[in-house]
């Protein structure tokens, strides 16, 4: 015997749906980077942006820390093999010329 369609078995319309508001927490900002985090980031984005070659001035900007922090993390990617470093100064891919 084929079963009747009720109001039931039909999904319900909007205006019979009561909506409530979520409660979602903050994510919790940390103060600064660690070097990994931000060694990671640069990672990224040489990756990424294939023919990108900064200087350490226009990285720092870029990826928004101090200078010095940005010469130390990309010397430690230069010690690692994975960028290596123009004779004008500029950031690069190894791969690249």
């Amino acid at each position: 015997m084929p079963m009747r369609a009720t109001k039931a078995h039909f999904p319900p319309s909007l205006t019979e749906i009561r909506f409530k508001a979520l409660s979602v927490p903050a994510k919790q900002r940390k103060s600064a980077p660690g070097r990994a985090d931000v060694a990671d980031r640069i990672r990224c984005e040489f990756v990424e942006m294939r023919g990108f070659s900064p200087t350490v001035d226009q990285a720092a900007r870029l990826f928004q820390v101090s200078r010095d922090e940005c010469i130390r993390v990309l010397k430690k990617l230069v010690d690692e093999g994975f960028l290596r470093q123009t004779a004008d100064g500029r950031y690069r891919l190894p791969s690249q010329q």
